[in-house]
């Protein structure tokens, strides 16, 4: 059995994976980009080198991992054949691949809802995933005098739709939906997590056009807004600063990051799904303030000077202004179903950390008590000693107080011995009644009265008449 199969399986019970089952079925354009990187568990924490891989070698990247390793596996323009490997070898939930591809089956009778508003939000964040989505402005290499479709595609392997938008100061702008998702599988003793990056925007598609068109294209902005610290001049001016990366590849961006420190509360023996995404959750959320901002000046544009727009006015153009309220609506959902996500994962977190501190303070209160009886003990030890000392060091003072009115007893005269014969025996005496076990004693002691009780009642009784017992 495939895993195609089972994406026909599960599409009987969920429409929503339909969109998958179309992927998984259509050939793929281009071959994608695969990186990976390795952190042991067992070595100090250190900044790990990017490794190239072709499409044949997935198999073995995810089954023949080292043991006791955290693997980041980056799949930049993900194929229908490396979804069914990474789905099969993995045991990967078919959701997650149709949450990432959100391809709209365009048959009305097969048209299902996108998984995200298929599925529950509590099913959502229970499971160790998150997906991003986001908006890219995108502008063409070169000007076109032809009316350009309102309705585009990328030529990525992942077809994502593509708007054109009005013409601002002159320039022709697109909007183009990009996503990004990541889960985090255990392999035996190792961990692995995946990562699917859509590539940089090159061409846009005509869909459904013969014979095929498309328009070369870029992203409008230089690439990802960088939220680090900014390197300093003297950092600069000794050549430690190097920046050779590709700008709108958010691939290259990742991996530029995890290069330079590890994510925040990144553990490489149990990593979290927020501290995987610490890198990706960054970069998507500079990409929505500049989202918000060029929105903001489209909707000024058409505000202030509609009606002296250079060119022809289509209808299009009035239909675009009234789906800006249902794009941002959409837009909106999608930020809050992140955020949701993150509280949630968050607040796991931090239950998780508050029982484990509640069990250290039971913890550290044992130790506590354990230490004060151990200091108890230690200090009835020195009790005891002192004891010993104060028995042995009484009965000589008090026998060499007797003898103190005379000097023939001191030590060195002729009557010492009487001091010794006399305090010898005497410290014996004490010694003796300080060591005996009186609780015995009195136990035996009165064991036998109660004995001699008994043999005294039995007597009375014996010389009592017949007929009175």
């Amino acid at each position: 059995m495939s895993y195609l199969d089972f994406v026909k399986f599960r599409a009987k019970a969920n429409p929503c994976v339909a969109g998958l089952l179309e992927h998984l079925q259509r050939e793929s354009r281009a071959a994608s980009r695969i990186v990976y990187l390795d952190y042991p568990h067992n070595e100090s924490p250190k900044l790990s080198e990017p490794v190239s891989a072709v499409e044949a070698d997935v198999a073995n990247i995810v089954e023949r991992i080292t043991p006791h390793t955290t693997r980041f596996l980056f799949v930049e323009n993900v194929t229908s054949t490396i979804v069914s490997t990474l789905g099969k070898a993995l045991d990967i939930d078919p959701l997650f691949f149709a949450e990432y591809i959100n391809y709209r089956v365009p048959k009305i009778g097969k048209a299902g809802l996108a998984p995200s508003l298929a599925t529950l939000p509590s099913l959502i964040m229970s499971r160790n995933l998150i997906h991003l989505h986001h908006y890219q402005f995108v502008a063409l290499s070169s000007n076109h005098d032809s009316i350009i479709p309102y309705t585009l595609t990328t030529g990525s392997n992942i077809r994502r739709k593509v708007r054109r938008l009005t013409p601002i100061s002159g320039r022709q702008l697109f909007l183009a939906r990009v996503g990004c998702s990541f889960t985090i599988k255990p392999v035996n003793t190792s961990q692995i997590c995946i990562f699917l990056v859509d590539p940089p925007i090159n061409a846009l598609d005509v869909p459904d056009v013969e014979p095929h068109k498309s328009y070369q294209a870029r992203v409008f902005s230089d690439g990802f807004e960088d939220f680090e610290s900014p390197p300093l001049f003297s950092s600069f001016a000794h050549e430690k600063v190097s920046r050779s990366l590709n700008e709108t590849s958010m691939l290259d961006r990742m991996i530029y990051y995890l290069q330079m420190r590890q994510p925040p509360g990144f553990h490489v023996n149990s990593p979290s799904i927020l501290s995987v995404g610490y890198y990706p959750v960054r970069i998507v959320l500079s990409e929505w303030s500049f989202y918000a901002h060029l929105m903001n000046r489209c909707s000024k544009y058409d505000q202030y000077s509609f009606t002296n727009k250079p060119g022809q006015l289509r209808d299009e153009d009035l239909v675009h202004l009234q789906q800006w309220r249902r794009r941002i609506k959409r837009g909106k959902h999608r930020l809050d179903i992140l955020a949701e996500v993150i509280n949630f994962k968050m607040q796991k977190q931090l239950q998780e950390y508050c029982e484990s501190l509640e069990q250290m303070v039971t913890v550290a209160t044992s130790m506590v008590q354990l230490l004060d009886s151990r200091r108890s003990m230690l200090e009835a030890v020195n009790m005891r000693r002192l004891t010993y000392i104060a028995m042995v060091f009484i009965p000589l003072a008090w026998v060499a107080s007797l003898f103190s009115m005379s000097d023939a007893y001191t030590p060195g005269n002729e009557n010492f011995w009487v001091y010794v014969a006399t305090a010898l025996p005497l410290l014996g005496v004490v010694l003796i009644l300080s060591i005996l076990p009186y609780d015995r004693i009195y136990g035996t002691l009165r064991d036998a009265w109660e004995g001699k009780e008994k043999i005294r009642d039995m007597g009375k009784m014996s010389r009592l008449p017949l007929d009175v017992v």
